[in-house]
């Protein structure tokens, strides 16, 4: 069934049975939304070659949520009598914590760990705006109505949705106020709404129902403006998306098996003047709460899952760099073990922090279930990023460059020289082909680039992320164990 936007707009009506199936998603993505590539304005999403196979990986994960073997796991029924995805799931406890945890990591393995902000992500913002709920009455107590209203129609709608956190990189040597073009912004103030105006980095969001806005921008009491919480459909009036270049368009999915399915794409979300009604408003006027609210309280399950995705991901770069490294008959070499053990190691201990974290999980200020907060975690990511890629780099070398394409195999007078000469130890050339080729997208390609870049630069400027973990740091034992040393005198 359709609904207008008016419907979608105001939250009066929506599919309303909870989890989607795969078809609902992808009539979803059906919509009018304004998105560009290339200079060429997109007619269907699901049909055009920039994302069609991307929809279709996440319309059958969607699908996922419907099976027998993996519905309990991703989804449960709530106190209304709806099946909703456990990505809105609000955790009371540890065990209420795991089952979220179950569910992310089933998306995460699902995609290969390349879907940076797959929608559990953002799911998870609205369930951190959610439990900061009594902090935002205290601004307005509308703006605590208007979250609890929205949890509950974007979980019984199952909402996919993406976020917009950071401002495009213009003149940062400038403050909002000396130009307001930098950031997001309320440009009028009506009875029954805002107008916004401005930009924002946006990631999936041309695959996604609705956009979550909040600042990163560190904004001061005479920029009240710029301090704004809200979501909006992507399909309404104003708001434009335009594509950076997409890994997807010609490309032959036998040599692009990670680009072709999981570029969940980056665009500049431009907010042209665009109506937001004040029941999609959850913060406004507040530029001091806006930022250090969001930062503190509302990211608490984003960052857990977060960290899932990097996971799966990194489970990923083991099995090819192990696989390459076999079939080329290098296994067993002293310095490859070395190297694959130091990939390892980083995996072991992401693994470790978050499980302790989920141990050692805290009861919110807003009565939920968090991990304990881990900033070192995230630095440590943003410290090694590069140094994973570079360690596949070593252990593949030039059998990730110099391969066949899947047109040479199929060529009659090539393929018997192709299968003589790009055999590998107890491989035969087609496999050996297929495995080169997803090892040089994880490394060499522009899409492995991408990933590279955005899983180092996930949380903002690694070097702020490691000087956090600092200044965080409870220096109290450590302070007392110096003056405990300076205090003898034997």
């Amino acid at each position: 069934m359709k609904y207008s936007f008016e419907d979608k707009l105001y939250m009066k009506s929506g599919r309303g049975h909870g989890i989607m199936t795969g078809e609902e998603y992808f009539e979803s993505l059906r919509d009018g939304r304004e998105v560009w590539v290339h200079g060429e304005k997109v007619d269907d999403v699901t049909k055009h070659p920039a994302f069609c196979r991307v929809a279709k990986e996440m319309a059958r994960i969607y699908q996922l949520q419907h099976e027998p073997e993996t519905q309990d796991v991703m989804s449960f029924i709530n106190e209304d009598d709806v099946r909703i995805s456990y990505s809105y799931s609000m955790p009371k406890n540890y065990d209420d914590l795991i089952k979220r945890r179950d569910n992310t990591a089933l998306w995460a393995k699902e995609s290969l760990g390349m879907f940076g902000r797959f929608p559990d992500f953002c799911a998870a913002i609205i369930v951190g705006m959610y439990d900061a709920r009594d902090e935002m009455a205290k601004i307005d107590p509308r703006y605590k109505t208007n979250i609890e209203n929205y949890m509950k129609y974007a979980s019984e709608n199952d909402l996919s949705l993406s976020h917009g956190l950071h401002d495009p990189a213009m003149d940062k040597s400038k403050r909002p106020k000396e130009d307001p073009d930098r950031c997001m912004r309320i440009v009028e103030e009506r009875e029954d709404g805002i107008i916004v105006r401005g930009a924002r980095f946006v990631t999936l969001g041309p695959l996604t129902d609705e956009v979550v806005i909040a600042p990163t921008q560190s904004l001061q009491e005479d920029e009240p403006e710029f301090g704004l919480w809200f979501a909006m459909p992507v399909a309404a009036p104003g708001i434009k998306q335009i594509c950076r270049e997409p890994y997807t368009m010609n490309r032959n999915p036998r040599d692009h098996k990670l680009s072709t399915r999981f570029d969940e794409q980056d665009v500049i979300m431009i907010f042209d003047d665009v109506f937001v009604p004040w029941e999609r408003v959850f913060l406004a006027n507040a530029p001091k709460e806006a930022n250090l609210l969001f930062r503190s309280r509302v990211m608490r399950w984003a960052a857990h899952c977060s960290v899932l995705q990097l996971l799966a991901r990194m489970e990923l770069m083991i099995g090819v760099s192990h696989l390459m490294t076999e079939t080329e008959g290098k296994g067993g070499r002293q310095l490859i073990d070395m190297e694959l053990g130091e990939l390892v190691t980083y995996k072991e201990i992401f693994r470790s922090i978050i499980r302790t974290a989920e141990y050692e999980g805290i009861m919110t200020p807003g009565g939920h279930f968090a991990i304990k907060p881990a900033p070192h975690l995230r630095a440590l990511i943003g410290m090694v990023s590069e140094r994973l890629v570079s360690i596949i780099e070593h252990v593949t070398t030039s059998s990730a460059l110099f391969v066949p394409s899947a047109e040479d195999m199929d060529v009659e007078e090539l393929r018997p020289l192709i299968d003589r000469y790009w055999r590998g130890k107890g491989v035969d050339a087609e496999y050996r082909q297929k495995l080169s080729k997803l090892a040089w997208e994880l490394t060499g390609d522009s899409f492995g680039g991408r990933q590279q870049l955005y899983e180092r630069l996930h949380s903002g400027s690694p070097e702020v992320i490691v000087a956090t973990v600092y200044k965080m740091y409870d220096k109290k034992e450590a302070i007392a164990m110096v003056e405990n040393a300076l205090a003898y005198e034997g």
